[in-house]
């Protein structure tokens, strides 16, 4: 009797074992299920993400390709501009110097002519005023004004005591400023000291320094 209560023990050990681990097994795939879904919910949120991008990506590109057209034509236009701009410019500036040239072409069928200097003379009064027009002043430096090294360009140093050193002497040719802006500085002659001049005043300091050498001792 005693073996067979072991037994049905036994029996009933098992099932209760059986029962508890097919618990733990229930609730294991519960729980693998759930993280099955979480991660197939992951993926799914990471796909919509990757199509969002996908279509922003795409929109960009549209966007950018349609600023780089803009941006060709934009050039296009601006270099078309500037082309008409210097075209309009050499145009004006050429009508401007079209009278004056014609005069000229005119009066040197007549050269022989008494009256052919008074003729150049006014075509040269044409062409100042063709200057005045265009903003043009001219840069006239006389001999003794005082040397600019903005306006003026020195091509030779001269040595006479006849003006003030580092003054003008000579000019060689006049200057020009368009709008106020040198474009052409005047080409001049600048005066220095003579050297025997500077030779007679480094003997008389000279001397004067021995005399007073003289006189202290």
């Amino acid at each position: 009797m005693e073996d067979k209560k072991e037994v049905i023990e036994k029996n009933c050990g098992k099932n209760n074992m059986n029962g508890e681990s097919n618990s733990n097994v229930t609730k294991n795939v519960d729980s693998l299920d759930e993280n099955v879904e979480a991660l197939q919910r992951e993926i799914q949120e990471l796909k919509d993400r990757i199509e969002k991008i996908k279509d922003e990506r795409e929109k960009y590109k549209d966007s950018l390709y349609r600023l780089s057209a803009k941006f060709e034509h934009y050039k296009e236009m601006v270099e078309k501009e500037k082309r008409n701009i210097q075209f309009n410019t050499k145009k004006n500036i050429v009508e401007l110097f079209l009278i004056p040239f014609e005069k000229l072409k005119i009066s040197m069928k007549y050269k022989d002519d008494p009256e052919f200097i008074k003729a150049i003379e006014m075509i040269y009064k044409d062409i100042i005023n063709v200057f005045k027009n265009l903003n043009l002043e001219f840069i006239v430096p006389e001999k003794g004004d005082q040397f600019d090294p903005f306006e003026h360009e020195v091509v030779e140093k001269f040595e006479t005591d006849e003006v003030n050193e580092y003054c003008i002497y000579d000019v060689q040719s006049i200057g020009y400023k368009l709008e106020g802006e040198v474009i052409k500085p005047a080409r001049v002659v600048v005066a220095i000291k003579p050297k025997d001049i500077i030779e007679k005043g480094c003997k008389s300091q000279n001397s004067e320094e021995e005399e007073d050498k003289e006189g202290d001792q």
